[in-house]
């Protein structure tokens, strides 16, 4: 008897619980008696998409062609990837049950006009196609939300880091980068590097009958790819300097894959530390003309670098680990075989 009340205890919980669950799951799909989604208009049109946070501050992205732009900052390109994938990320989000339906609530969960925690509002052409409130958070990926034309609130799989509303976030961080097989010629602290093609290492062959024909036919197609490689001479050595090829090549590839974290603007500012810069290079691509880098380090706590190109009328922040890999490797000291190194016999 007393087994038996305690197996029925045991099952009332596992029924409450159950219940309480049921309760307080709301999954965003048709069964929840809503599919329709937040944004009602198509967004395949948009091409203008405006971002405010509770801050004040704001980002302005307009798409040019095919390509995205910040206009607020003198058109300066913008990760494109990264706008389209936010559309496309609000116009996939359904609203489901309305958590609520009140003016105070929407005070409460911050998605008033005058207080909210994101606006967004997207255009095409002088048409605004949706205005979209966006508030406190209900979970770790659910953020409340709302259309300016409703009053229904409603939980959406979003969150504020999703949709930031400053124009460092959205600039495309490779504008600078270019093709390290490009690069035809660098000028860096005394020292005049050049690239060379020369015939690529051989591999050993393997004999036909132990490969199948496509995959014999795939390895020649690549072995012509291969058949020269990118190598770096040193075109001004003195009598007693000697180039470290690698060193070399691995300059190019950091020069050539440079990120930016912020555009500063067109004017130089004393805390950049260019009266004084740490490093100037010169990069020479094929049929092109030499663009020159300068970086200077301010005196700010912060630690990133400055960038400035002879082809570009911006000053660029970079990471501070970018900045000092580059100042680094780009020594004479790291690009030299040091004489006691050249000495040892080989192993």
């Amino acid at each position: 008897m007393k087994r038996t009340i305690q197996i029925l205890v045991v099952l009332f919980i596992v029924q409450v619980g159950f219940a309480i669950g049921m309760n307080f799951y709301q999954p965003q799909n048709a069964q929840t008696g809503g599919d329709d989604k937040l944004v009602a208009a198509k967004t395949d049109k948009v091409d203008r998409v405006t971002i405010e946070d509770s801050e004040g501050a704001k980002v302005v992205l307009a798409k040019t062609g095919k390509d995205w732009k910040l206009p607020d900052q003198d058109n300066f390109p913008a990760d494109g990837n990264k706008v389209d994938g936010l559309i496309s990320k609000l116009a996939g989000l359904h609203e489901g049950l309305p958590i609520a339906t009140s003016g105070g609530a929407i005070k409460r969960f911050k998605l008033a006009k005058d207080d909210f925690e994101r606006r967004i509002t997207l255009a095409r052409g002088d048409e605004t196609t949706a205005v979209l409130y966006f508030g406190t958070s209900q979970g770790t990926h659910q953020i409340h939300a709302r259309r300016d034309d409703q009053n229904e609130v409603y939980a959406v799989t979003m969150g504020s880091y999703d949709t930031p509303a400053k124009a460092d976030d959205w600039i495309d961080s490779t504008v600078l980068q270019i093709s390290p097989d490009d690069i035809v010629k660098m000028d860096v602290d005394g020292l005049s590097l050049v690239a060379k093609t020369v015939p690529a290492p051989k591999k050993a062959d393997v004999k036909s009958a132990d490969k199948p024909a496509a995959s014999e036919n795939a390895d020649t197609a690549d072995q012509q790819k291969a058949e020269t490689r990118t190598s770096w001479e040193l075109a001004n050595a003195g009598p007693d300097q000697k180039l470290q090829p690698a060193a070399a090549s691995t300059l190019a590839a950091m020069v050539a894959k440079v990120r930016i974290s912020s555009v500063l603007g067109t004017d130089a500012k004393p805390e950049y530390g260019m009266d004084k810069p740490v490093l100037t290079l010169s990069v020479t691509q094929k049929d092109q003309q030499p663009v020159t880098y300068v970086i200077g380090k301010g005196d700010g706590k912060d630690g990133d670098y400055t960038l400035k190109l002879s082809s570009r009328p911006e000053y660029f922040r970079i990471a501070g680990y970018t900045g000092k890999q580059l100042v680094q490797h780009a020594d004479a000291a790291s690009l030299l075989v040091n004489k006691k190194d050249d000495a040892k016999p080989a192993p």
